[in-house]
């Protein structure tokens, strides 16, 4: 059987696409199987930065970064569509090999797909504690809880906890320091929805 890869990026959220890039170019540099990548990757990673200050501000609610933002997007798109036939072609339909380079298989035909996570929901009311929850997923196997520091940034570390309930409490957190977390749903076949970033000050 021969696999493929999906373009569903194309339909991401930018938090979404930002961190779905970012796993891509991570996957595929210093990846022997593809030793000779074309220009896009490089692109990618050098446009990846800009793509989140800019999203950052948006978000905050700068008009101009709005218009920014969505010539970035594009660019970013167009470079991982490159990407991808670049890979398809270098891996002739070979699964092990596809899955290495970041991209998602696409979905076996038949195979339903998993509900969204429209809400993160946060209560911060314990000294260095944070309860954060989402609705259960429908087809979610496992819920990825993750927090990190502000500001949030392409580079950020996350400090995960996997577990099978969708929600979590995190401890030991500094008081008066500002957190991001998110919640990421895991299903069949690698399928994941994940939460819009939210953040709280903690107590």
């Amino acid at each position: 059987m021969t696999h493929r890869l999906t373009s569903g990026f194309k339909q991401f959220r930018d938090y979404q696409l930002i961190g779905f890039s970012r796993d891509v170019k991570e996957n595929m540099q210093n990846n022997p199987i593809f030793s000779q990548p074309p220009a896009a990757l490089g692109d990618l990673e050098k446009i990846l930065p800009e793509y989140q200050q800019v999203n950052n501000k948006a978000n905050a609610g700068d008009e101009a970064m709005r218009f920014t933002k969505k010539a970035i997007r594009a660019k970013v798109i167009t470079l991982l569509t490159e990407l991808a036939d670049y890979v398809t072609l270098t891996c002739n339909g070979d699964p092990a090999k596809l899955v290495t380079s970041g991209f998602e298989l696409a979905r076996p035909r038949g195979t339903k797909a998993m509900g969204a996570i429209k809400e993160l929901n946060i209560t911060a009311d314990r000294t260095g504690e944070a309860v954060i929850k989402v609705k259960r997923v429908a087809g979610a196997k496992a819920y990825v809880h993750q927090y990190t520091t502000d500001p949030l940034m392409g580079d950020n570390v996350w400090v995960t906890q996997v577990t099978t309930d969708p929600g979590y409490t995190f401890t030991g957190l500094k008081s008066k320091e500002k957190y991001w977390f998110q919640v990421i749903a895991v299903g069949l076949n690698d399928q994941k929805s994940a939460s819009p970033p939210a953040s709280r000050v903690i107590q």
